[in-house]
């Protein structure tokens, strides 16, 4: 009898044990992710700094029925989320969305190409106008719809943080962003606005204008590629004219011709703070460029122009050239005039600036001599173009690089001194005097200080880098 009660006794462990290994089991799969091993994920809900946070994202993806991605676990930590093309869509928004909705850690958000749509944005949208940690949020690239963008509208109306919103290529609608109008007009925290590849048209630069006359905040806006024409740059004139913080405004492959090239050269005769303009293949020929031309005779504040890939040729060119050689206290320092060719005169003209300016940068296609046509020649100082190389080759956007520079992370200027430690612990290849070459030309006021404004205005020569 001793024998099979010990027998049973250790039949009945036995079965304990397997019970407890199955459930072990289960729980180790509850949470597979797609991206990493399963053990990484438990690893991270025990280990993780910031439980409450990790807490919040599983039970969401519990609940939603979805795979956790490791990548999020890992990052959020550092407060820089970077989810590019992982193809979380709605679903994984949604997690997203209810694990940060209390989360004081995460400072940028990147869901760049995600196939993300209304109900995605919405979840987003709701987290954010309760966040007031979250400083820039890319949500580019993402069908996200009317009832997406109305609420990105909405929230931008409440948050009390964001400084970049990026909505590049989400197939927006000029009569969907009606909200951004108030929104705009009354948020003191918005620096930097991306809607470049949509499709507001008219309708959307004429909102966008008409908030731009009242916005005294926003430093940067990206209106390329958007089919806007006549009416709207003309209320979008209106609105520069009366602008006093517009740093950077895009406006390339939209078609505005003459009339809307009439427009701006109007307002840049009224602005005092625009430094970046951008009007690539506009439809512009000569009669636009002329009316440019005669603003630059008397504006002080714009450094680079990129007004390339338009139907104007030598005589226009020209005419840019004499305005800025005529504003001896202007501040333009680049001129981009991409597929234009030169002439004699127009070759003329650039070397008595050059002259006049050695540091001017100016780039062009050919130019024509004798008959035969020569390529032109892109000048600048040796130090820029390693500079943006630099940049290129490591994969880094102009804030990233900015931030790593700065002393704190999030200070609005980098000294000297900064700029050219910083630069060394990157292994930029770069001497020091070249690196205080570089850090002159940055800096445009000569305060010994760059500004982020000033070294956004590097921005023109980056994207032109990196298309190439």
């Amino acid at each position: 009898m001793k024998k099979l009660a010990m027998a049973a006794n250790r039949a009945s462990k036995s079965a304990t044990n397997v019970k407890k290994d199955v459930t072990y089991f289960s729980d180790d799969q509850e949470f597979e992710t797609d991206l990493e091993d399963e053990i990484e994920v438990n690893n991270s809900r025990k280990s993780k700094p910031n439980k409450p946070t990790v807490e919040r994202y599983f039970d969401a993806c519990e609940a939603l029925n979805t795979v956790p991605v490791a990548k999020f676990v890992r990052q959020f930590t550092k407060g820089h989320v970077d989810l590019k093309h992982y193809g979380i869509r709605d679903i994984g928004a949604q997690a997203i969305a209810m694990a940060l909705e209390k989360d004081i850690v995460v400072t940028s958000l990147y869901l760049h190409d995600n196939g993300i749509g209304e109900t995605g944005t919405i979840a987003l949208s709701r987290m954010l106008r309760d966040n007031c940690f979250v400083l820039n949020f890319d949500i580019s690239e993402n069908k996200i719809g009317r009832l997406g963008t109305r609420a990105v509208g909405d929230m931008l109306l409440e948050n009390a943080s964001l400084q970049e919103v990026n909505l590049s290529g989400c197939g927006i609608l000029g009569k969907d962003i009606k909200q951004f109008l108030k929104a705009l007009s009354c948020n003191p925290y918005l620096k930097s606005l991306d809607f470049s590849y949509n499709d507001l048209g008219d309708e959307g630069a004429i909102h966008l204008g008409r908030a731009l006359s009242k916005n005294q905040k926003i430093e940067f806006l990206d209106l390329s590629w958007n089919n806007i024409r006549v009416s709207g740059i003309e209320e979008l004139a209106k609105g520069l004219a009366t602008n006093k913080k517009l740093r950077q405004l895009e406006l390339s492959w939209n078609c505005f011709l003459d009339e809307g090239a009439n427009r701006l050269g109007s307002a840049l005769l009224q602005n005092h703070c625009l430094k970046v303009l951008e009007v690539q293949s506009c439809g512009i020929h000569t009669a636009g460029v002329f009316k440019i031309a005669d603003a630059l005779k008397k504006n002080q504040s714009l450094e680079v122009l990129s007004i390339g890939k338009n139907p104007f040729q030598s005589s226009g060119a020209g005419s840019l050239l004499r305005g800025i050689r005529c504003n001896q206290t202007g501040a333009l320092r680049e001129l981009l005039l991409d597929d234009v060719v030169f002439d004699k005169e127009c070759e003329r003209e650039l070397d008595a600036l050059l002259q006049e300016r050695p540091n001017f940068n100016c780039s062009w296609d050919v130019s024509i001599r004798g008959g035969h046509a020569i390529n032109g020649k892109k000048k600048k100082p040796d130090a820029v173009e390693i500079f943006l190389t630099f940049v290129r080759t490591r994969g880094l956007r102009l804030i990233d690089l900015f931030r790593m520079l700065a002393k704190d992370g999030n200070s609005t200027t980098v000294t000297k001194n900064e700029f050219i430690t910083g630069m060394k612990k990157l292994n930029a290849p770069l001497k020091d005097h070249q690196l205080r070459a570089l850090f002159d030309v940055l800096d445009v006021n000569h305060d010994d200080r760059v500004e982020f404004y000033e070294f956004l205005s590097s921005r023109s020569h980056y994207l032109k880098a990196v298309r190439k």
